[in-house]
């Protein structure tokens, strides 16, 4: 097998289009998250604790707001975060 050097115009060529492919790929990330208020207003909301609900905020600028009204429900019946995020991926979607 032979080996030919790529040139710097193709090794320049090749970082772009993966660039661009990586961009393609992320998803859109929520700049602001959800305010605490709101997430009491959900159904069951007004169940959580303080720690959890701030946990839910941080959580909430990485998902949709169905997403985050599933985790609710989830937590507000007693079930740990973790679930309650394995649920609402699987029901609702990220």
């Amino acid at each position: 097998m032979v080996y030919y050097p790529r040139s710097k115009k193709v090794i320049a060529k090749e970082k772009a289009k993966e660039k661009v492919r990586k961009a393609k790929a992320e998803p859109l990330i929520r700049k602001m998250p959800i305010s605490i208020t709101l997430l009491k207003k959900m159904d069951g909301g007004d169940k959580l604790s303080d720690r959890l609900l701030s946990k839910l905020r941080g959580h909430s600028m990485h998902h949709s707001l169905k997403h985050m009204k599933q985790m609710v429900k989830d937590l507000s019946k007693g079930g740990s975060f973790s679930k309650a995020h394995k649920d609402a991926n699987k029901n609702v979607g990220v």
